[in-house]
């Protein structure tokens, strides 16, 4: 029974793909438990399989478009049988324990994306005969991007992930649960030209709520040095910078567009706010409009235009939803900005939460008004954007905000916000648990509004 499919991207290189098979066929997975498929991106001629390999190869073809290897993985993908899907480009050449180590984690989990080493020999020495396996001639390894072994030290081996993880994932030595692979939507065929499909589709894999690893043992080598190295550098930085246009636009991440654009595409934060607090009360089982027991009542319209001022100055490219049921001309004036729609919502709760197709990295809901707590602070939207990260990076998916109680003896301790990320939604909606943690509002240097805001104040920076 196939178990694995090596999917590899093929354009009139056969000495580079007379050289993979070689590798393959030295595997030390048992032959039975994988298959190959190569995706011609529209070559002139088919690549040769020769024959008596110890694995099965299938070749599917598409048009030449132009350089689209993101759909030619997507085709290989499509055409392969294995519940793991291990991505190799066409120029590598993975050591004889490659397959074993990449896949030992997606087979075990469907929702395990795991990354392997790629190094770099001089082309040289590939040339001669050098082949994975074999002792490396004295001078032919080259350096690996500093970049990478950066990053998988600062993330512990993407142990430590979070939504600007992305950058370490590359498609060259990429092995993928098909579970989590299809939930994703796999690689965009959209894509011509060089480089960015697989940060692009290691976010919607983030999204997802995939456990991201770096697995060192898993080692293929690529014959020369990585495009950054090999480029002028004038050239590449241009190449790069086409690369980051364009994904500003698909990943929401702050390392892809910033925190302060709003621009279309996935969004990093949405902001839903319940009708200021106001006619809601906390009666029942979470309270009416899914309103937490306890919650305020009293906020007025000023409340919720200085609430909603302050989400936007936290989370300047959020959308912000807003019960706008209950306010007058005036108030509802003050929210004419692109960012917010004025929604009413049933029985005066906060909007409905977003469907997951649609839903931000994180979803914060607003039960009661908030502003920073100290007179004259104002939000600071690069902490923000941090303590998202953070939250990732520590697994948590749901973060609670209570107020009240010790040591400020405003009554009982209750609800006042929620931040949701879409990860632990994507996990629930599977059968699993997310990870939740509360924390005191005040920790945060916020604290509800009250009942008599000083609007004026807040605007002219004394309150």
């Amino acid at each position: 029974m196939t178990e694995v499919s090596v999917v590899v991207p093929y354009y009139e290189d056969q000495d580079g793909l007379d050289r993979l098979l070689a590798a393959l066929a030295r595997q030390t997975m048992p032959a039975q438990r994988f298959e190959l498929v190569v995706a011609d991106d529209g070559s002139s001629r088919p690549p040769r399989i020769p024959d008596g390999l110890p694995f099965g190869v299938r070749v599917v073809r598409q048009a030449d478009l132009g350089f689209r290897a993101s759909a030619a993985r997507a085709l290989g993908a499509r055409a392969a049988a294995g519940r793991v899907l291990a991505f190799l480009d066409g120029d590598m050449l993975p050591e004889p324990g490659y397959l074993e180590a990449a896949c030992a984690l997606p087979l075990k989990d469907p929702e395990s994306v795991v990354v392997g080493r790629r190094r770099h020999v001089d082309p040289r020495a590939v040339e001669a005969g050098w082949a994975p396996g074999a002792g490396l001639p004295a001078g032919a390894e080259l350096e690996e991007p500093a970049w990478l072994i950066d990053g998988y030290a600062q993330t512990k081996d993407l142990r430590r992930a979070d939504a600007t993880s992305y950058r370490f994932v590359i498609s060259a030595v990429l092995t993928v649960a098909r579970q989590i692979y299809e939930e994703a939507g796999g690689f965009d065929p959209s894509f011509v030209g060089y480089g960015g499909e697989d940060w692009e589709l290691a976010s919607r894999l983030w999204r997802c709520g995939a456990r991201l690893r770096h697995v060192r043992e898993a080692v293929a080598w690529q014959p020369g040095e990585d495009f950054g190295g090999r480029e002028d550098p004038v050239r590449a930085r241009r190449v790069k910078n086409a690369e980051a246009l364009t994904l500003a636009g698909k990943i929401a991440a702050p390392t892809a567009r910033g925190w302060a654009l709003g621009l279309d595409g996935p969004r990093r934060v949405g902001v839903r706010m319940a009708a200021g607090g106001a006619g809601v009360d906390g009666a029942g089982a979470g309270g009416a409009g899914g309103r937490p027991a306890g919650a305020a009542t009293t906020a007025d319209e000023a409340a919720v235009v200085l609430s909603v001022d302050a989400a936007l100055q936290l989370f300047p490219a959020a959308q912000a939803a807003v019960d706008a049921s209950g306010l007058g001309a005036a108030a509802r004036g003050c929210l004419e900005d692109p960012r917010v729609a004025r929604v009413a919502s049933p029985e005066g709760g906060a909007p409905a939460e977003p469907a997951l197709e649609e839903a931000p990295d994180w979803d914060v809901l607003v039960h009661e008004p908030l502003c920073p707590a100290e007179p004259g602070r104002r939000p600071d939207p690069a902490a923000a954007s941090e303590l998202l990260l953070r939250l990732e990076r520590a697994g948590v998916e749901t973060l609670v905000l209570t107020a009240g109680g010790e040591p400020d003896g405003a009554g009982p301790v209750r609800e006042v916000g929620r931040l949701t990320g879409v990860r632990g939604r994507r996990r629930e909606a599977r059968g699993g648990t997310a990870t939740t943690l509360t924390l005191p509002v005040q920790r945060l240097g916020w604290a509800p509004v009250g009942e008599a805001p000083d609007l004026e104040g807040w605007w002219g920076g004394w309150a």
